[in-house]
């Protein structure tokens, strides 16, 4: 049977280990001046410390796309298990040697420091620069992360925790923004009963949590609290993506339609992109299509969107999704409909 690359790495990486591990125990317990030789202690504190780790990255981690900064913690317990084999009247030499190492990760440390407090400094720049143009929290950040770190799904778990903090807190102030002069907003909370479903929602997740916290608690305290939170961060989740769906109504601008389903549904799709638009009392798409489509979670839909060519969409937690189609729960369908009839010319 042929071993994969990956298999045959790690079992290199054993015997190498094994070897090294072999050899340094065998000098420092058999060879007469075990007990007094200093070179011999940093030898084998620089196999421990030093050749191990960075065979592992080597050998292991770095095909997993993992940073060789992550390998410093590894440098601690190779000491530590240099200590171990080392005899007694070479142990002491194993702390004066660590320092420099333990200076090194601190100096590495500062450097990552260094480097996110640069990031944050380039975040809050792009994003007052953006604030200038748009006038929703999100929006700004959004286009500040797209021009700054481009498109990656870590940007988008982040991008979306920012923002449901923002709304959940932060957006109280704020008026909610129902019609414009030329109709180019469109809003979908009325045809959704939003507060309606998250006040619901939240008693029901509240009396579940506190039946679940004291049921559980009676095996493990730490898995209740686990449980409860998870239960508080849902209710963040409803009540932002709540406040987001007053906020951020459905806007036609600049030949794109911005669709901003709260915190659901995240699109800008070109104009020219709309292959077909239709609404209807009530869409009842099938399973089969919905692969293909993007849908809102809460109610029935009422409009359909068939696209003439892909385009990526964002779902829950923001992440990245590529669609030919869009399913929009809205107010007023019909006047939606007409508006990009006409906005198309």
């Amino acid at each position: 049977m042929t071993l994969s690359k990956i298999n045959r790495s790690g079992i290199l990486f054993l015997c190498i280990t094994a070897l090294i591990l072999a050899v340094d125990s065998a000098a420092a317990r058999m060879t007469p001046f075990g007990e007094s030789d200093a070179v011999l202690a940093y030898a084998v504190l620089f196999d421990f410390a030093l050749v191990i780790p960075f065979l592992y990255w080597l050998l292991g981690a770095r095909r997993n796309g993992k940073s060789i900064v992550k390998m410093i913690p590894f440098t601690i317990a190779g000491a530590a298990a240099a200590w171990l084999v080392l005899p007694d009247g070479l142990r002491g030499r194993v702390w004066s040697a660590v320092w420099p190492v333990e200076l090194t990760i601190l100096a590495i440390e500062l450097a990552v420091v260094g480097y996110e407090i640069r990031v944050v400094y380039r975040l809050i720049r792009a994003y007052r620069h953006s604030a200038r143009k748009e006038n929703d929290f999100g929006e700004a950040l959004r286009s500040a992360m797209r021009s700054e770190f481009g498109p990656s799904k870590l940007k988008s778990f982040v991008l979306h925790d920012i923002c449901v903090i923002h709304y959940l807190l932060f957006s109280w102030k704020r008026r909610v923004s129902e019609a414009a002069a030329d109709g180019s907003l469109f809003t979908y909370h009325r045809k959704t009963s939003q507060l309606l479903y998250a006040g619901i929602l939240t008693h029901v997740v509240a009396f579940e949590a506190v039946f679940v916290h004291l049921l559980v608690q009676q095996w493990s305290h730490f898995a209740a609290w686990i449980l409860t939170a998870a239960d508080v961060w849902l209710l963040a989740l409803v009540w932002a993506d709540c406040r987001a769906s007053l906020l951020r109504p459905v806007r036609i601008m600049d030949g794109v339609l911005r669709i901003r389903l709260g915190l659901r549904l995240q699109a800008d799709v070109p104009l020219d992109a709309i292959g077909g638009i239709a609404s209807a009392p009530e869409y009842e798409p099938e399973a089969k299509e919905l692969k293909h489509f993007a849908c809102p979670i809460l109610g029935a839909p009422n409009v359909r969107i068939e696209l003439n060519r892909p385009l990526t969409v964002e779902g829950l937690l923001f992440q990245p999704r590529e669609v030919t189609g869009i399913y929009l729960a809205l107010d007023d369908p019909q006047g939606f409909v007409q508006s990009i009839v006409q906005a198309r010319g």
